[in-house]
C-alpha cells in the first residue's frame, strides 16, 4: 500500500470509529495532530485508558502509535474482553505486544493473565505496562513466542506491532527467541478467554494447543484473520474449520448494544468465536460497565 493510501485509510478509520461518532472532524484533526507529536516526544508516552488504567507506548515503534489514538483502537474487542471477563478468569494473550489487551482483562475485568511476547524490546514494554498498573500479581508476562514444539524459533527485530516469526527460520534481520506450546502453558490453568494475534502464524499455535481448544473451560477466543498465513503456506480456512468443530460460533461483537451477532464464513479481520452464543450474550449484558473520559460504555 503506497503511503498516501495509508495515511488515507488510518484517518477514514479514525472518522469512523465508535469513539468519534458525534465528533468526526474534530477526532481526525486530533489524530493528525498527535501522529506528529508524539514522534517528536523524548520518550514513552503514558496514555489513559478506561477505568483510571495507564498505558505506556513508545511512540516510534512501528504501528504503536494507534494506542495513543484512538487508543481503544480495537474497540469491539477491547470491549469484548472487559464486558466478557470476569475477577478470577484466566485470560492469555498469545502475541501480547505492550499489553494493552491484558492491562484491560487485569487491570479494567479484574481477570487473571498471562501474556506472551517473543520480542525482547517489545516484553520490556509489556512488563512496565504491567508493573505500571500494579498488575504482577495477576497478571504474568512470559518472554516467548508459542507454536507447535517447545524449543526455539527465529523472530524478526524492528517491526514494532508487526513483528513475527521468521518464514525458513532465517538469521537475516532476525534473533532467536524461545518458543513454548498452548498444551504446554495451560495444562494446569486453562484460559476462558484467549486472544491470538501472531501475524499469521496462529496454525501454528493451535497445532501446539489441541487439548487447549477441545477443553470445555474455554469459552471464547479473540483471532485475526488477514491472510498473513500465506508468508507460512498457511490455510487460514482450515484453522477456522477446526476451531467451528470445537463448536465454537464466528461473532461480531456491538459494545454499546452489548450485543454478539453470529456472522458468515466469509470472514476478515478480526473475529470473535463464542462456545455458547446465548450464555455470552447474558454475561456481556451483565457486565459491569468501563469508563474512558466521558464516555461509559
Amino acid at each position: 500500500m503506497n503511503p498516501i493510501a495509508k495515511i488515507a485509510g488510518a484517518l477514514r478509520n479514525v472518522a469512523r470509529h465508535p469513539l468519534n461518532r458525534r465528533r468526526k472532524f474534530k477526532a481526525v484533526m486530533e489524530y493528525a495532530f498527535l501522529q506528529v507529536a508524539a514522534r517528536l516526544a523524548p520518550g514513552d508516552i503514558c496514555v489513559e485508558f478506561p477505568n483510571h488504567t495507564h498505558l505506556l507506548v513508545p511512540p516510534r515503534m512501528k504501528g504503536a502509535a494507534h494506542f495513543i489514538a484512538p487508543r481503544l483502537c480495537e474497540f469491539e474487542e477491547m470491549s469484548f474482553v472487559m464486558h466478557f471477563l470476569r475477577p478470577g478468569m484466566m485470560f492469555m494473550d498469545i502475541g501480547a505486544n505492550i499489553g494493552a489487551f491484558t492491562v484491560l482483562a487485569a487491570g479494567v475485568a479484574g481477570a487473571r493473565a498471562k501474556a506472551f511476547e517473543p520480542s525482547p524490546l517489545t516484553y520490556e514494554i509489556l512488563a512496565r505496562n504491567l508493573s505500571l498498573n500494579d498488575l504482577q500479581g495477576r497478571a504474568q508476562a512470559i518472554p516467548a513466542a508459542v507454536g507447535r514444539n517447545i524449543g526455539e524459533i527465529q523472530f524478526s527485530v524492528d517491526l514494532g506491532t508487526e513483528n513475527h516469526v521468521v518464514a525458513n527460520n532465517s538469521k537475516q534481520n532476525s534473533q532467536r527467541v524461545r518458543m513454548t506450546t498452548l498444551d504446554h502453558e495451560t495444562a494446569e490453568d486453562p484460559p476462558e478467554l484467549l486472544k491470538v494475534d501472531v501475524e499469521g502464524f496462529e496454525p501454528e499455535v493451535f497445532a501446539g494447543g489441541t487439548d487447549t481448544l477441545r477443553r470445555p473451560q474455554l469459552r471464547g477466543i479473540i483471532m485475526e484473520r488477514n491472510n498473513s498465513g500465506t508468508r507460512y503456506g498457511f490455510d487460514e480456512e482450515g484453522l477456522h474449520a477446526q476451531i467451528r468443530e470445537q463448536g465454537f460460533v464466528p461473532c461480531r461483537y456491538e459494545p454499546l448494544a452489548r450485543k454478539l451477532t453470529q456472522i458468515t464464513e466469509q470472514i476478515g479481520g478480526n473475529v470473535i468465536y463464542i462456545r455458547d452464543w446465548a450464555a455470552a450474550n447474558a454475561r456481556l449484558q451483565a457486565a459491569p460497565a468501563f469508563k474512558l473520559g466521558d464516555l461509559t460504555v
